[in-house]
């Protein structure tokens, strides 16, 4: 019995069989990501859809040494069910340090803008495993 069909069918190069299809794959492709969440992208200022390529992101994280201030009231987050929240309300108050400390939000995120280009630290988006 002949087992060309599953040579063909399972291999990237039937002329070279012994190139299995999780030979091309990496090492987190084929045993998965141990984190929680998987990459990132940066958004600085101007508007960022979180659709198309960039569908997943959403866990979003305010770091930098900016001020919350720096943005205004239409720079916002908006929530792929509905609603919004505004960029300078991320993040707590810890009034014993007098700074704001950034926790990453586990939120849905659809689409983000922000007019603020300087002065106002950077919004992280991450995509989060499934």
């Amino acid at each position: 019995m002949s087992n060309a069909y599953w040579v063909d069918s399972f291999n990237l190069d039937p002329a070279h069989p012994e190139a299995s299809l999780t030979s091309s794959l990496t090492q987190f492709e084929r045993l998965g990501h141990p984190g929680k969440y998987t990459s990132v992208i940066k958004h600085t200022s101007g508007e960022t859809h979180l659709t198309g390529s960039n569908y997943g992101y959403g866990a979003a994280l305010m770091i930098g040494s900016g001020s919350y201030a720096a943005y205004s009231k239409t720079d916002k987050l908006s929530l792929s069910g509905g609603g919004t929240i505004l960029l300078r309300d991320l993040g707590t108050f810890d009034t014993a340090v007098g700074l704001r400390n950034s926790a990453i939000l586990d939120i849905s995120v659809s689409y983000i803008s922000s007019s603020a280009t300087s002065g106002a630290p950077d919004v992280y988006l991450f995509k989060r495993q499934q």
